[in-house]
């Protein structure tokens, strides 16, 4: 603390830049850091001090090569926010009624039933952890990518892992729990796909087989998950989203994705 208050002392005059957002909340970025740690350390403080009965909150982004400024923003009361590999957002409220925002609380995944013109539907059976058994045959997917639509993941997952080349058709529904990875919650969006029957080339990284079954044998297997059968259930007989454009949504109707109900499908 004695160091901040001389830093304070020799920096008091030079306030960063205040950035305001729409919010009120102020953002200090890479470009305006000083050189030095003493420098950033007055400056921070002089600027918190002056901007307390004036905004809301301070946002501050470091990249990751100035990582030693990290220890002087905390003891200011910053927090930490979010991060990418390359730079962390911390966060500072100004006044207690403050609102923050919080970071991302989901992942998202996908899943999907591919279903060829014969009525067959295409199913994984995953590589298992070390010292565990295989579980039985599911349905394809895995994790969106950042800034991939919903629709491309679920194509691009079902490519890797079986080799299938597929048409997204519609999306059946979702499901929502509290147990994914790293604590955050998790969105599985599962839609139907259609793909001609060739012979699946599975991913030998991830799985062990992939294979076309009857559907109505897969929903008769009791080996076979509920939560699956009702999938192919739904992808057979139940309503589903189709995709959807609206003019003048976006300027881009590439950038958006919107999924509606819909009464018939060809």
């Amino acid at each position: 603390m004695l160091f901040l208050n001389l830093c304070r002392v020799f920096f008091q005059m030079k306030l960063f830049d205040a950035l305001v957002n729409p919010y009120n909340g102020c953002y200090i970025g890479p470009q305006q850091l000083p050189d030095t740690v003493a420098e950033f350390a007055g400056r921070l403080a002089a600027s918190v001090e002056a901007w307390q009965q004036h905004y809301a909150l301070v946002w501050l982004e470091l990249p990751s090569s100035r990582a030693e400024l990290i220890a002087v923003a905390v003891e200011l009361g910053f927090a930490f926010h979010h991060c990418f590999p390359d730079k962390l957002m911390l966060c500072k409220k100004l006044q207690a009624d403050s609102y923050l925002p919080s970071a991302a609380t989901h992942s998202i995944g996908v899943g999907s039933v591919v279903l060829s013109a014969s009525g067959k539907v295409l199913l994984v059976q995953e590589k298992p952890l070390a010292g565990r058994s295989p579980g039985y045959f599911k349905l394809p997917g895995g994790m969106v990518d950042a800034k991939e639509h919903l629709a491309d993941a679920a194509i691009r997952e079902v490519l890797e892992e079986t080799g299938v080349t597929t048409r997204f058709d519609s999306f059946l529904g979702l499901r929502h729990h509290h147990q994914g990875q790293f604590g955050a919650s998790n969105l599985y969006m599962v839609c139907r796909l259609t793909a001609e029957e060739t012979e699946p080339k599975p991913d030998p990284r991830e799985i062990l087989q992939a294979r076309w079954f009857d559907c109505a044998d897969y929903l008769a297997d009791p080996n076979a998950s509920p939560y699956n059968k009702l999938l192919v259930q739904t992808a057979l007989t139940g309503a589903r989203l189709s995709s959807q454009k609206v003019a003048g949504y976006m300027a881009n109707p590439d950038q958006y994705e919107i999924f509606l109900g819909t009464t018939s499908f060809t």
